[in-house]
């Protein structure tokens, strides 16, 4: 009996933990956001400093709907799912691929998916499959879905010359600018908003892995929390704020 009492008790605790998650966002009055601000057009620093990119305008959405104002907390990549478990902020909302090893250690809502590409130079011989990284040096954003999916390319047996990894998807162009790499891999959207900036030295040249999904972070024992983003998800996409987002940033109309 003691023993069905106190499982009662933990279950009780529990659940009220659970609800303490959206209760306390809605009682600060803000979402806590955290994004890597390496990333554009997803979250970057606009010339003025503020902080903008299509992450940026859907997590404002979601605020909207849980009528909570949007707190941004820029994080390096390689340091930002420690910020989450350790209670800095609410959700990551950073162009994360949802993937079993980080689904391990949070919880996902999906809300779009993207491909990645080869990126080289103009003056440089394409590279449109895994078979063309033979020989070459390949820049990658350190910690991303990008860097492992070299790493098991060049493990299937591919002759990559070297595999550079960079703090943010900014420095891999720089690299890339300055031939210390031959070639990067990142995210489609990266990709071509920066070949968008220099046409005339880079150039997405293929496409490297097929579309993953994009998933908002939140922490495991955040269950309110999470249900509450799902429902918002759908709601900013029936009402077309999503759709109107995507379109501004990504030119393209998303699949809904």
């Amino acid at each position: 009996m003691k023993f069905l009492v106190l499982v009662a008790v933990a279950a009780l605790f529990s659940s009220s933990l659970f609800a303490l998650d959206l209760d306390a966002v809605k009682k600060s009055g803000k979402l806590r956001v955290a994004v890597d601000t390496t990333y554009p057009p997803m979250e970057f620093e606009g010339k003025d400093g503020k902080i903008i990119g299509l992450d940026v305008d859907l997590a404002k959405a979601l605020a909207d709907v849980l009528k909570v104002k949007a707190e941004f907390i820029v994080m390096p990549w390689d340091g930002i799912l420690a910020g989450l478990q350790s209670n800095r902020y609410d959700i990551i909302m950073s162009s994360m691929n949802v993937t079993p090893e980080r689904a391990a250690q949070v919880n996902f809502v999906p809300y779009l998916t993207m491909g990645q590409v080869f990126v080289v130079k103009k003056s440089a011989k394409p590279v449109s499959s895994d078979k063309d990284l033979a020989g070459r040096t390949v820049a990658v954003q350190v910690d991303t879905t990008s860097f492992n999916a070299v790493e098991a390319i060049q493990k299937s047996g591919v002759k990559i010359s070297g595999i550079k990894t960079f703090p943010g998807a900014t420095e891999t162009f720089s690299a890339l600018k300055a031939n210390q790499a031959d070639v990067i891999v990142t995210d489609e959207a990266v990709g071509r908003y920066y070949t968008g900036l220099d046409a005339s030295t880079f150039m997405v040249s293929g496409n490297a892995i097929k579309p993953e999904p994009i998933g908002i972070a939140v922490k495991k024992t955040d269950k309110n929390l999470l249900k509450a983003l799902e429902d918002a998800v759908k709601t900013i996409k029936s009402n077309g704020t999503y759709t109107k987002v995507y379109k501004e940033w990504l030119k393209t109309a998303p699949t809904l």
